[in-house]
């Protein structure tokens, strides 16, 4: 039957009524999620206008009656979802997707949503995998005190409101994701307090490839996954997004600078790239797929920082996790013993996949200049006897918070202007990602710029090069627009190009 065709109740046993072929259109049939549903109201008591057994009890049925009775056509049920097996997610409006599905979602009891998705799982997404179904939610940037609120990092809508006593969402725990169906565990609240490696072992863990097969792992109860962020990552990685990209404003043509050796100087394997908010791996695998030497990232979630380390095993790049305490020391090793297993790795005449690719902090990112400060001064006092020199060589520095990362500028500058070979030409340079109001973007880069630029001349005064006669200048060189956040709002990264 076409869309419009309604799914109704089925006649009483006693009732003869000529059978009515079913006409959905193999189109819509194809969708899984609609495919399970249309599957769960058959066996509940409703037919898709096919004869179904009508030898249920009278009490059985009525029931199905007074909990089910609802009309529905094609259109009124959901097809929206995302799906990485074995985890389906759901849309957050899933419940609410039009006012006929939502009289009849609300009438199911809690065993009938179970087997709705258990049906959905099963029957609609048959041969799939699918073993975990969980209804997400919008980012929250505040959130209940004690519990975090988010989605799988690319749904849209509204935000659920604050309780009188909240929290900044600064780890972007997913707590406001919704399991419904499958053997989840039991969910930690304080699941950065109690993370271990039993913890780790026991939670339920999903990945999923895009670019160039870069895997990514996460744990849905604890850590985001956000798809929309492929455009960037192609353009990190060199590569066409291949979906259209929004209209650009720039200053040259959209690639990613500073990853060619031409425009470093130097050969691409021989930098570094500092990520203030590592995630995942979201862009640090990207960086590390166009063969830059290292990577060091931060994050203060240690979910995220465990599905860092799953990533880089995934993908054959060695992963050194160091945890960072509150006062900016390192709590299970030194700097100097962080130097030498790096140095180790490079200069041994082992598989380079063994040489550390990866070095992920798990702590605060405003202790940044001081950790990489310590493990680069003994980085440089281990005599480089295969003439691969040994400091921290940075050229880059990715600055990935939402709705902005301006608390990390003076940090990431530092950290640029400090931790280099001054061997080479003096540019590097700083992704910035903000939320940006369009009809203000010209004024919004020209801000960034000047407040970067202070950032720079200052720092220049503090650590006072031995080229006294050299000039600071700070550009931008491109504005990429990466996905739109909401009506108006744009995430944007600004390519700043310093030199000092």
């Amino acid at each position: 039957m076409s869309d419009s065709t309604t799914l109704t109740p089925s006649p009483p046993t006693d009732q003869k009524a000529r059978p009515r072929r079913a006409k959905i259109s193999s189109k819509r049939q194809a969708n899984p999620l609609r495919r399970g549903i249309i599957a769960f109201c058959a066996k509940s008591g409703f037919r898709e206008i096919n004869p179904i057994n009508h030898a249920a009890e009278t009490e059985t049925k009525n029931k199905t009656d007074e909990t089910l009775a609802a009309s529905l056509s094609v259109e009124d049920v959901p097809k929206r979802f995302t799906s990485y097996p074995p985890l389906l997610l759901l849309p957050f409006n899933f419940a609410r997707h039009s006012e006929s599905w939502a009289r009849f979602y609300d009438k199911l009891n809690n065993d009938e949503k179970t087997e709705l998705f258990r049906s959905i799982a099963g029957d609609g997404f048959v041969g799939s995998g699918i073993t975990h179904v969980a209804i997400s939610a919008p980012i929250a940037l505040s959130t209940e005190q004690g519990h975090d609120d988010d989605g799988d990092g690319c749904n849209l809508g509204e935000e659920k409101r604050s309780q009188p006593l909240t929290r900044q969402n600064v780890m972007r725990s997913p707590s406001g994701l919704t399991p419904v169906y499958g053997d989840w565990g039991s969910r930690d609240t304080d699941g950065d307090v109690n993370a271990n490696a039993d913890a780790f072992e026991n939670a339920f863990w999903v990945s999923t490839s895009q670019h160039k097969g870069i895997t990514q792992c996460w744990a849905p109860l604890y850590t985001m996954f956000s798809r929309g962020n492929i455009s960037e990552k192609a353009r990190i990685l060199g590569i066409e997004s291949g979906a259209p990209a929004p209209q650009q404003r720039t200053q040259q043509k959209p690639s990613f600078y500073g990853l060619s050796n031409d425009q470093l100087g130097q050969p691409v394997k021989d930098v570094d790239v500092v990520d203030f908010y590592v995630g995942i791996g979201y862009f640090a695998f990207c960086y590390l797929m166009r063969g830059v030497r290292r990577v060091w990232g931060w994050d203060i979630n240690p979910w995220s920082i465990e599905g860092l380390r799953r990533g880089c095993n995934a993908n054959g790049w060695n992963c050194l996790v160091v945890r960072v305490d509150e006062h900016g020391s390192l709590t299970d090793s030194t700097p100097k013993d962080i130097a030498m297993q790096i140095l180790r790795l490079d200069r041994s005449d082992s598989e380079p996949a063994q040489r550390v690719r990866c070095v992920a902090f798990l702590g605060d990112n405003r202790w940044a200049t001081k950790v990489l400060s310590e493990i680069d001064k003994a980085m440089s006092s281990i005599d480089a006897s295969d003439g691969q020199g040994s400091g921290i060589n940075l050229k880059h520095a990715n600055l990935g918070l939402l709705p902005s990362s301006n608390d990390s500028w003076e940090s990431a500058v530092a950290v640029l202007s400090r931790l280099k070979d001054r061997g080479v030409q003096r540019s590097s340079w700083l992704h910035v990602h903000e939320n940006v109001d369009m009809t203000k973007e010209d004024s919004i880069r020209e801000d960034i710029v000047n407040d970067i630029r202070k950032i720079v001349e200052a720092e220049a005064e503090t650590v006072r090069y031995e080229d006294q006669d050299h000039k600071v200048s700070c550009v931008c060189l491109h504005v990429q627009h990466v996905k739109t956040f909401a009506p108006g709002v744009m995430h944007c990264v600004f390519d700043i190009q310093i030199q000092s």
